[in-house]
């Protein structure tokens, strides 16, 4: 996990609300040859191409556009080591608590917007933290806790023995919203539309590591 991150003060987007058919993903129609990835991100603002969410690429990523984002994140090979083994711990966590598949894909496609499952230990908007941008003023917990992917994968999803919010599970008939407005029912964003075009990378991204994880009570 990503332990020290610093991000700057750009406000964190929010879920959307459409269904019918799934969003289409980050780059369903670019051309799959063109360039992506953090490399990619990296050398398009002079940073060095390490392929890791160090600081610098982290503080770029929160001032990034939607549109060079989407560019950049178009399969789950195109996130960092450190951020994939985030997004391993959601879905551990998940396995864990017993929650079903469609809200692993939630919780996935909502920490992809929040935060490229960076774990922002400094605060981003106001004092939002962590994977999913919690803010400890509005009762998600301790710093400490929020930055703790295992323990804010909990909190996210309901399970958590503490905080003043419903997490997932708690939200009434989640299972059966529009996977972005679900999302938005727990993050109460400002920006409730930009969950859902994570969606078939989040469904994607369990797929690919969904199979090898243990489940992590």
């Amino acid at each position: 996990m990503l332990a020290t991150v610093l991000a700057v003060g750009v406000p964190v987007a929010a879920p959307t609300g459409a269904q019918a058919a799934p969003p289409q993903r980050a780059a369903a129609t670019a051309s799959a040859d063109e360039p992506r990835g953090l490399k990619w991100f990296q050398e398009r603002h002079g940073l060095r191409p390490t392929g890791k969410a160090d600081r610098a690429t982290a503080e770029a990523l929160r001032a990034a556009s939607e549109a060079e984002l989407r560019r950049t994140f178009r399969t789950p090979a195109d996130l960092g080591p450190e951020e994939r083994a985030n997004a391993r711990t959601v879905i551990g966590v998940g396995y864990g608590a017993q929650i079903p598949e469609q809200g692993l894909v939630i919780a996935l496609m909502t920490a992809m917007q929040e935060s490229k499952f960076v774990n922002y230990t400094v605060p981003v908007d106001h004092d939002s933290l962590g994977i999913f941008q919690q803010r400890p003023s509005t009762g998600w917990g301790t710093p400490e806790q929020i930055t703790d992917v295992p323990t804010s994968s909990k909190s996210f999803y309901g399970v958590a023995p503490f905080g003043s919010n419903p997490g997932l599970i708690q939200i009434p008939g989640w299972e059966t919203m529009p996977p972005g407005d679900a999302a938005q029912a727990v993050q109460v964003s400002a920006y409730p539309d930009a969950y859902a075009q994570w969606e078939g990378f989040a469904r994607e991204l369990l797929a690919v590591e969904g199979p090898t994880v243990e489940p992590i009570p």
